[in-house]
């Protein structure tokens, strides 16, 4: 049943995705993942680059985003799943976790900084109240646009 639920917001996103996309949302559409990193006590605690193959996409719809893949390390598959709610205001950004295969991030709000370069979006996190992100500590995530 919950996937059946996944199954329908996803759809409803990828609809209300194909939207114009103007500058105001440059965010909006279908984004696929191309790096990610995660640095934990200044040291790599994991990255998806060489090892770890896969896809994970994610789409934004104005308002809504929703992340889906799955990663092979060595022999093992990781699913990956994320849906909820969003806000940008210039690079700062907010996720509200409706929906996470990790249920600790469910109703949690996550801040974060976005960045978008031509065909590149860039996301790092956290970041405090100021923007500021802790070097020693955080995650980056880079997308290309899916045309």
């Amino acid at each position: 049943m919950k996937i059946n639920h996944i199954f329908y917001l996803m759809i409803f996103l990828i609809i209300s995705s194909c939207g114009s996309k103007g500058v105001k949302h440059p965010e909006v559409g279908a984004w696929q993942l191309q790096y990610f990193k995660r640095i934990a006590s200044d040291t790599v605690a994991f990255e998806i680059i060489g090892y770890v193959t896969g896809t994970d996409v994610k789409v934004w719809s104005g308002k809504n985003f929703i992340s889906v893949g799955r990663l092979k390390e060595d022999s093992v598959f990781k699913d990956n799943y994320a849906a909820g709610t969003y806000k940008l205001n210039d690079n700062q950004y907010e996720e509200t976790i409706l929906y996470h295969i990790n249920k600790k991030y469910v109703g949690k709000t996550i801040k974060m900084l976005l960045a978008i370069k031509g065909d590149t979006l860039i996301q790092t996190w956290p970041v405090n109240q100021n923007g500021q992100v802790d070097k020693s500590n955080y995650t980056l995530e880079k997308y290309t646009r899916i045309k």
